[in-house]
């Protein structure tokens, strides 16, 4: 029998193809586009091509969302499988991609089977707030019941990220209130968060090794977690040593390992890291 209840997010959540594959989740790709040249994030171009050629590249690649057609081709086969969908994105303050799917939601005949969520953030933090509605769903919650388990953990869940320089957030124009930073743009790492949909300022430290170590001291002082993950752009062993930190403070939680597709590579650049934290209700 058919799952009553579909996940659909972006790809933008940064989930690896095994959890999407877990979790049954619907991915939207963005796009990224050097020049001429547009790619589907995770069909068209290989993260490991992306950040090789974003370090040679002398023009910023650029991105996109996805169309309200994307969307209705997804919605409108998803339908004929399941009574109802739960469609989670990227903040609409970062992108267009909530707009395109509310859209396309209006335009189905019966827009009630679909519940869009802004995620109010990107990357770790979105696919935070997936992997609790595919629970929530696999569990036989209702369409209600599904938004309202997403809805709880935008409110649950926060993040903390390290970029090698601002100098990509700067020129791809996401920079938010971070912007006060950038006259240490060659001083200092920047660590940042999201509030609200806007990239926040939270601390500058000047080394790398420092900026670690403090993600990992704001990591661990949480209480009662229930989802952790840890986002690398182009830094595997950094973003493992975190991880092994992270299970040790929270033995009876899976941390998982992820990395920066295209997207958020083009306005972090390479180098940037970044923890999100989920906690129970």
């Amino acid at each position: 029998m058919a799952r009553k209840i579909a996940i659909v997010t972006d790809s933008t959540a940064d989930l690896t193809p095994q959890m999407v594959e877990e979790m049954g989740v619907t991915i939207v790709p963005l796009q990224v586009i050097f020049g001429n040249e547009a790619y589907r994030e995770g069909v068209g171009i290989t993260t490991e091509e992306f950040y090789e050629r974003l370090v040679k590249s002398r023009q910023l690649p650029t991105t996109s969302a996805p169309s309200v057609g994307d969307f209705q081709e997804v919605y409108e086969r998803l339908l004929e499988e399941v009574d109802s969908i739960v469609s989670i994105h990227i903040g609409a303050k970062l992108s267009a991609t909530v707009q395109a799917a509310q859209t396309a939601r209006q335009s189905l005949a019966k827009p009630e089977r679909i519940e869009i969520v802004d995620s109010q953030a990107v990357s770790v933090v979105t696919g935070l707030v997936v992997m609790e509605a595919a629970e929530a769903a696999r569990a036989g919650a209702k369409l209600a019941e599904v938004k309202a388990a997403a809805e709880s953990a935008v409110q649950r869940t926060d993040v903390r990220f390290m970029l090698d320089t601002l100098e990509y957030v700067r020129r791809g124009g996401r920079i938010g209130r971070a912007r006060a930073y950038l006259g240490t743009l060659l001083r200092v790492k920047p660590i940042l968060t999201l509030r609200e949909g806007e990239v926040y300022p939270e601390e500058r430290v000047r080394t790398r090794a420092r900026g670690l170590e403090r993600i990992i001291q704001w990591a661990v002082r949480h209480q009662k977690v229930k989802r952790a993950v840890v986002a690398h752009a182009t830094t595997p062993d950094e973003a493992e040593s975190i991880r092994e930190r992270l299970a040790m403070a929270f033995p009876n939680v899976k941390v998982h390992v992820v990395r920066f597709g295209p997207v958020i590579g083009t306005h972090g650049g390479p180098g940037t890291i970044g923890v999100g934290i989920m906690q129970g209700e």
